[in-house]
């Protein structure tokens, strides 16, 4: 009898998401084809093709798309943890049209654009509705809370059966007493990243985080534009972001996107009761493209270019 894992599970589960191909979508990824495509992209040098970036969480395509159902939620958390009303209603925000991808999906549309940029054999192509629904079926995250992952998971990594990975990450705790605000042209990682040419940075992206250090309502996530030339010394750094209004052509900054998201007066709120700044970042994640040969991420530029930046400081 074959000994059950958490691998067998992840692997049963997504073929079991016959709804949207998710099991196609990584054996796409892993098989000798996504391969060799993934090897020649890294032999070339060429810039990410952003054709399409970015995606909107809004998009009608899968903006209605229930991540977390807040009844089920409360639910689970009352029977199963014990918790107050008060305590599980605090966990998720009570949008009135519900925790859809719209309202929550942020980050998750960053992570769809990542697995379509640099894994863009994958067919059909990622998505944030396919890669809602594979994180659901693997249980990463369900409509009532539930979740089975490890403590550190790496969904985009699972996903892409290790072609693209989590290589590093940085929290730097905004609004936090004792703390010191981080901007785009102050934190080390991220100027090293902006210090390259965009040939030299096309094997990873950089997703920052602006808002609060609490995930709970005002905290968002954006993806550093790959191809930008603008240097590193300006803080009002160049996006894709998921909550740019449709139809927007375009320049699109942190400015931009601090104005647009905080029309929203719960988001106004806690980035003024927390001192935020339009420019300020909460946290930075580098997604590499992986050498399987190696087990490494494709990284090297940007490490040299970090030992610098951190030098200079």
């Amino acid at each position: 009898m074959t000994e059950s894992t958490r691998r067998n599970f992840i692997q049963s589960a997504l073929g079991a998401g016959a709804a949207v191909s998710a099991g196609s979508l990584i054996a796409a990824c892993g098989n000798a084809e996504g391969a060799t495509t993934t090897a020649a992209i890294v032999a070339s040098g060429q810039l990410i093709n952003t054709a399409g970036m970015p995606y909107r969480q809004g998009d009608p395509r899968w903006g209605k798309k229930v991540m977390w159902d807040r009844k089920l939620v409360m639910k689970a958390d009352m029977t199963l943890n014990h918790a107050s009303r008060a305590d599980a209603a605090s966990l998720l925000y009570p949008y009135s049209d519900g925790n859809t991808i719209t309202n929550e999906g942020c980050m998750l549309t960053c992570l769809a654009m990542v697995l379509k940029m640099l894994a863009p054999a994958a067919s059909p192509a990622w998505t944030p509705a396919t890669l809602n629904s594979a994180a659901q079926d693997a249980n990463y995250y369900t409509r009532s809370g539930l979740s089975m992952v490890s403590l550190y998971p790496d969904l985009v990594s699972e996903m892409s059966e290790g072609h693209v990975g989590l290589a590093m990450a940085q929290d730097y705790l905004p609004g936090v007493q004792g703390w010191k605000p981080v901007y785009a042209n102050t934190s080390p990682l991220v100027r090293a990243y902006r210090s390259l040419s965009p040939a030299q940075r096309s094997n990873y992206l950089v997703m920052v985080k602006t808002g609060t250090y609490d995930d709970t309502v005002a905290s968002h996530y954006v993806l550093l534009d790959p191809n930008s030339d603008q240097s590193a010394d300006v803080a009002d750094a160049q996006l894709f972001d998921p909550a740019e209004p449709d139809g927007h052509k375009g320049s699109w900054t942190l400015t931009d996107s601090a104005k647009w998201i905080t029309q929203e007066p719960q988001i106004k709120s806690e980035w003024r009761k927390a001192g935020i700044k339009p420019t300020q970042l909460g946290g930075a994640w580098v997604f590499s493209r992986w050498d399987r040969s190696t087990g490494a991420p494709l990284i090297g530029p940007l490490v040299q270019s970090w030992s610098q930046q951190l030098a200079a400081s």
